[in-house]
């Protein structure tokens, strides 16, 4: 039997290359990191080949990026090591390669949605097996192995949040979040309610109180007149986890208030002093930054930046976890790039949101901005390729979803 291979099938193929890429990498983070390097590095360099082989670009995104290049370089340059410079100088051009494939891709918008479906159902059916080795005491290939032998797992009052094939329980709850609204509001297929509850599922066994956060908010501001029947799925949902380890309420509710007193009220956190040490530079009218790799991300870390000790960095109780980065990403973006590079560079992540018509269309793009830079307030999600395939790529499709008219049956999104 041959197996004919169409056109469009190539195409399709194609399109979807670097979404299997990178969420295959992501696989290997915790075990064979040189795989995951390797993988989004050929998925990166594939969008920017795609986007030039196609020859499809927004007029607007390259009026805006050209200025910020210059920019980007001098922060480069200005940095203490070049190296530095360099790894967190690529980093930056993430979410703006992001932005010019989707806009590249925008016709696909029915394949985007098809994929989102997928990785969801997939990412569940993986969850239950962790959840069934976790329960019988097997260590999973997932888990994180110390320096000194000691086998770890990512867990919230004793029970352990879930990761999927992505490893990292933050994306986890992030990508389950964006595909509820994407499902939501354009999948009209005969298991809609079914892969809504999966979605819902994943955010709450992710146990991710970021996105919990911004989906209380969407839903309290866009989704009000159906609050009460998503907020009664996620009570069974927590009820059911709650009643299976009755004895991790109580750590439960302490582990919040942690976090709360942490970020909210005290914030003796890395994270408040990133803050700190950005309106202080900005108190200073740093225009141009103090260079890129100084501060905040994984190069300044990596390579030593001596800023921390310029500022008086108190990393807090959280320097024993050796973070890669401060778990913030404006303070890195203003004090690396300063006033103008910063403003720059968020001039370029906004503009597909500059639009005079605003509509429905329009108001879910609004709903993935806002996730995504609700999660970047306490995180380094706007650098990071796994986050900004599952939210920036979907902006131009679903606009040109609109504009062209895709037909929804009862079979999805064609």
């Amino acid at each position: 039997m041959k197996l004919k291979v169409t056109k469009k099938a190539v195409s399709q193929f194609l399109v979807l290359l670097p979404f299997l890429l990178i969420f295959t990498g992501s696989v290997f983070q915790n075990t064979y990191k040189i795989i995951t390097t390797l993988c989004k590095l050929a998925g990166f360099s594939y969008m920017i080949f795609y986007v030039i082989s196609s020859g499809k670009v927004n007029k607007n995104l390259i009026y805006v990026t050209i200025p910020f290049i210059p920019l980007l370089m001098y922060g480069i340059l200005n940095s203490f090591s070049i190296k530095a410079g360099i790894a967190d100088g690529l980093r930056y051009l993430f979410p703006i390669v992001i932005l010019h494939y989707g806009y590249a891709i925008k016709e696909h918008f029915g394949l985007l949605l098809k994929f989102v479906i997928a990785f969801v159902v997939l990412n569940f059916l993986v969850q239950i097996v962790n959840y069934a080795n976790w329960l019988r005491g097997v260590n999973q290939w997932f888990y994180y192995t110390t320096e000194d032998g000691f086998i770890h797992f990512n867990q919230t009052a004793g029970i352990m949040r879930a990761t999927g094939t992505v490893v990292f329980f933050g994306f986890f709850g992030f990508f389950n979040m964006i595909a509820f609204f994407l499902i939501n509001k354009f999948y009209q297929g005969p298991y809609k309610r079914i892969f809504l509850g999966i979605s819902l599922f994943g955010l709450a066994a992710s146990l991710s109180y970021k996105a919990f956060g911004a989906f209380f908010i969407v839903l309290i501001i866009y989704y009000y007149k159906h609050i009460y029947k998503v907020l009664a799925s996620i009570l069974i949902l927590l009820l059911a986890i709650f009643i299976s380890f009755p004895d991790k309420i109580n750590t439960f509710g302490e582990d919040i208030i942690l976090r709360l007193s942490l970020y909210v009220t005290k914030g003796d956190s890395a994270r408040s002093e990133s803050y700190r040490v950005m309106f202080n530079e900005i108190a200073d009218f740093n225009l141009f930054g103090r260079g890129v790799g100084v501060f905040g991300g994984p190069a300044s870390t990596d390579y030593g930046s001596t800023f921390y000790k310029l500022v008086s960095f108190n990393w807090y109780d959280t320097k024993w976890l050796n973070l890669a980065t401060t778990d913030t990403y404006l303070p890195h973006l203003f004090v690396e790039l300063g006033l103008v590079g910063g403003f720059s560079y968020l001039l370029i992540l906004i503009t597909p949101l500059l639009r005079k018509k605003i509509n429905q269309k329009y108001i879910i793009v609004a709903v993935i901005y806002f996730c995504l830079c609700f999660d970047m307030l306490f995180s380094f999600s706007l650098n990071n390729l796994e986050y900004l395939l599952f939210s920036l790529v979907f902006v131009y499709p679903i606009y040109y979803y609109e504009n062209n008219n895709f037909k929804v049956t009862n079979k999805g999104v064609e």
